[in-house]
């Protein structure tokens, strides 16, 4: 849908210039507070992927004495929910650098979406022209959304990293029908399917709508190298998820998907849901779908198809898709996409109107992209974390011992990261509403106490720094504040000696 007339190719200086504007400022957003603790967004999830990554990195070092390796070793132990790519390529940059620093984490991630970015640029200019490619590229780098989670040490800039290179190689596929590309297709979608499980839904729904659309069912079904981009993709994914443990995928299913499914009968749930849109700005949102028409036959389906992988995906994972909003970040690529037809279709018609409408376009621009800056910068430097490694520290001083049950920030995990304690979790009064979710009975106002007991296991301390939750679960603060004396308190805990009770 390449058009003549482009409003930021001429003059060229003015494309470059606004490309380089765009690249510097969504760089500099993401390196702002660079070495602020990672607290500001799911600490859980990016503390679990600190502490996997320093076990990692110990075993590299040889400097690293067996003792310490064999505490990271026990503290970075968890459950795999997906191949610890990104924690693998921090933990060989700290060997490489010589010491542990986790703002390493938000350049690689950076990085990632950096290149996301440059293949969602080939993309775009490939499906509407270079002035839908740099609006595209835009909202992309500068959304304050994306910018907040694309600093996180997580696994879902490299996932769509690969995801956009590998519909950028599916396009050229589509165009040449050679074997080079069908290769690169597949091998594209198995590394982002490898990558995080959850990318085969866009991928596969956007793969088959522009294939069934270009060839037809009859013709689509019969067509080897299409075949080839399927097989390969399932073969390099399934060597994770599939080969190692077949179980791994019935285990999640258990876990989170069958238990909240009764969610989708739930209006409420469409509506938490759709409020969700609003970090992406309602408004490009309902004109990026308005705008899909307007995208020539092929490329009308794979963003259907897009669209329809992400719905499906929320429709699978009801919980998941409102509390771990981080799995709503493949939507930026999508709506990029999608608003890309409009922005294109607009910018060409004021690229034929005199230059004072030009000007006025222009200065819009950058009202927008100086509102966008002011957003940015002020989630980023909402929140300074610094003084959290030494109050962790702090605390687990004055503990003896590791058997610590805790009801602390990010499941214990600033405890595990920061204080070197691999405390036991108690369920947050969230988790309870979970249980209730999930059809189980649980009543806060009730004794509780062979709950308790069972969550508490034979720990013989329990730290508590989360008042407003303990408040939330009054049988909790009853039992310990009544049958357990008071080990040690500060300033923001309080821990409770469970070896001698009342």
């Amino acid at each position: 849908m390449q058009t003549e007339t482009s409003f930021f190719s001429r003059p060229r200086w003015f494309l470059y210039g606004s490309l380089v504007v765009v690249y510097l400022l969504a760089i500099t957003f993401r390196m702002i507070n660079l070495t602020n603790p990672p607290l500001d967004f799911h600490a859980w999830r990016q503390l679990r992927a600190a502490l996997m990554t320093r076990s990692y990195y110990y075993q590299l070092d040889p400097d690293i004495s067996q003792a310490q390796r064999e505490t990271a070793q026990a503290l970075g132990s968890f459950g795999l929910l997906e191949p610890p790519v990104t924690e693998a390529i921090v933990a060989l940059t700290y060997y490489l650098v010589g010491g542990e620093h986790l703002w390493i984490s938000r350049i690689w991630t950076t990085l990632f979406w950096i290149s996301g970015s440059i293949a969602l640029f080939l993309l775009v200019k490939k499906m509407t022209g270079m002035d839908g490619a740099v609006v595209a590229v835009g909202y992309f780098l500068l959304l304050p959304f994306a910018n907040t989670v694309t600093r996180a040490f997580l696994p879902e800039p490299l996932m769509i990293m690969w995801i956009l290179w590998a519909l950028y190689a599916y396009t050229q596929w589509l165009d040449r029908q050679s074997w080079k590309w069908s290769i690169a297709t597949g091998i594209l979608c198995g590394l982002a399917v490898f990558t995080k499980v959850f990318a085969i839904y866009p991928l596969a729904f956007a793969i088959l709508f522009s294939s069934l659309a270009t060839f037809g069912f009859r013709r689509a079904i019969k067509n080897l190298q299409l075949w080839s981009i399927a097989i390969i993709a399932m073969l390099l994914s399934s060597m994770y998820y599939v080969f190692p443990d077949a179980g791994m995928g019935a285990d999640y299913l258990g876990l989170w998907i069958w238990p909240y499914l009764h969610m989708l009968l739930d209006v409420s749930f469409y509506i938490s849901w759709l409020n969700l849109l609003r970090m992406f700005n309602l408004a490009i949102v309902i004109i990026g779908l308005l705008s899909i028409p307007l995208l020539e036959k092929r490329m009308r389906a794979l963003v259907l198809g897009l669209w329809v992988g992400y719905l499906l995906f929320g429709f699978s994972l009801p919980e998941l898709i409102q509390s771990h909003i981080y799995y709503d970040l493949v939507l930026v690529p999508i709506i990029a996409i999608s608003f890309a037809a409009a922005a294109n279709f607009l910018l060409n018609k004021f690229a034929q109107e005199h230059f004072i409408w030009k000007g006025f376009l222009v200065a819009i621009l950058v009202v927008a992209l100086g509102y966008t800056v002011f957003l940015s910068r002020k989630q980023v430097v909402a929140a300074d974390y610094r003084n959290e490694p030494a109050r962790w520290e702090l605390i687990a001083k004055i503990i003896p011992g590791w058997k610590v049950v805790g009801l602390t920030e990010d499941y214990n995990m600033r405890l595990f990261y920061y204080g070197g304690i691999p405390a036991r979790q108690y369920p947050y009064s969230f988790d309870q509403i979970m249980m209730q979710l999930a059809g189980q009975d649980f009543d806060v106002t009730a004794e509780n106490l062979e709950y308790f007991e069972q969550n508490v296991g034979d720990s013989e301390f329990f730290v508590v720094t989360m008042f407003d939750e303990l408040e939330k679960q009054p049988y909790l603060k009853k039992i310990l504040y009544e049958q357990y004396p008071i080990f040690a308190e500060g300033d923001g805990y309080i821990i409770f000696d469970l070896r001698n009770p009342y």
